[in-house]
């Protein structure tokens, strides 16, 4: 029986322990962290839209290569925090080359390609584009070199994503008019429109490839720091060394501190977006975090409509839609992680099929 003085006390710790589980509840922190991952990762888009100038691919490179900045020391931090707790830092010597071409493919046929294509066709039909693309190559990827089993669930979606892809395609003509009127050299013609949807597809399979490529790593029980250190170091070297040649050493001082601020930016959100749904993932369903990722697809619709005066059509709705109907039929359902998961930054399936981690 409990005593009346110690009553107080008791009460006391109850509620304590009732506000610990509710601070610490897996589905409100999981939420959180999906829903930052999807905001960092459209402002990372809305300032590389701003970045964007005239169809340039050249100046596409160097955007693409301050945006690696931030990631490339966020993952060498983690290499040297890492060794300096005994820990494997770095990749075995026998994955270091196939890391490096990763790299290559994730930097230039990644973001490079995206960021051109956000030159030519604009936010709002470039991501749902790339995003649907990503999302198919990454399960036929899986299913080819993981042994990754195509359910008809995940039938049904890629059949949706490829819809997804069809419509958006249709509609991109009048997204390249949209960004024809703000840009002083842009080429208006269906050679551009053309070019647009390849670039954005294209820059999809790259990240589906350097999606199926991590997923394997950390298979294997690779730490995430091992894996993205030699592709974000890749991408930094390779895509300044490209920008300088093509562009000369006065590029550094040509580009505004505005500019510079704008790249920067980009890099920053990309990098917080990444471990933002890393730590998701601990909390959440795949389903439910890809979900909540799933909405930056809608954010950067309609960012490019009331940012950037990019015309909103029935195809850009309707692609949307089914490029997130797609993605929440991909997923099969698996249990909630417990509460007393410890946050990692281990990368998430669908993103890295794109990193739209954008590396």
């Amino acid at each position: 029986m409990t005593s009346p003085n110690n009553t107080p006390a008791l009460a006391s710790t109850q509620k304590s322990d009732s506000l610990k589980k509710k601070e610490h509840s897996p589905a409100v922190l999981g939420t959180i962290f999906g829903l930052i991952a999807a905001i960092a990762y459209t402002a990372a888009n809305i300032a590389l839209r701003e970045a964007a100038t005239d169809n340039n691919i050249d100046w596409a490179i160097w955007i693409s290569a301050l945006k690696s900045v931030p990631a490339t020391i966020v993952a060498w931090g983690l290499v040297i925090y890492r060794g300096s707790q005994g820990l494997p830092s770095l990749p075995p010597r026998q994955l270091i080359i196939p890391f490096i071409l990763t790299g290559l493919v994730m930097q230039f046929g990644g973001n490079v390609m995206l960021q051109w294509s956000f030159s030519m066709g604009g936010l709002a039909l470039s991501v749902p584009l790339c995003f649907a693309t990503l999302l198919t190559t990454g399960a036929l990827l899986g299913r080819i070199f993981l042994n990754e089993s195509i359910t008809y669930r995940m039938f049904v979606s890629m059949v949706v994503l490829t819809a997804a892809i069809v419509i958006l395609s249709m509609g991109a003509h009048q997204a390249e008019e949209s960004v024809y009127a703000h840009m002083k050299h842009h080429t208006n013609s269906m050679a551009t429109v053309a070019l647009t949807i390849f670039a954005a597809c294209f820059a999809g399979c790259a990240y589906g490839v350097g999606g199926a490529v991590i997923r394997g790593s950390v298979r294997e029980k690779l730490s995430i720091s091992a894996t993205l250190v030699l592709i974000s170091t890749t991408g930094l070297v390779c895509l300044t060394g490209t920008a300088i040649y093509r562009l000369g050493f006065s590029i550094f001082w040509e580009t505004t501190a505005w500019q510079y601020l704008v790249m920067l930016m980009a890099g920053l959100m990309n990098a917080i977006a990444f471990f933002s749904i890393g730590a998701a993932m601990k909390y959440l369903t795949v389903t439910r975090v890809n979900l909540l990722n799933a909405s930056q697809t809608a954010m950067a619709a309609f960012a490019g409509v009331l940012c950037f005066g990019e015309e909103l059509t029935v195809w850009l709705l309707s692609g949307t839609a089914l490029t997130i109907s797609g993605l929440f039929l991909m997923e099969k359902k698996s249990p909630t992680i417990p509460n007393s998961a410890s946050i990692d930054t281990s990368p998430p399936d669908v993103n890295l099929q794109e990193v739209k981690s954008n590396g």
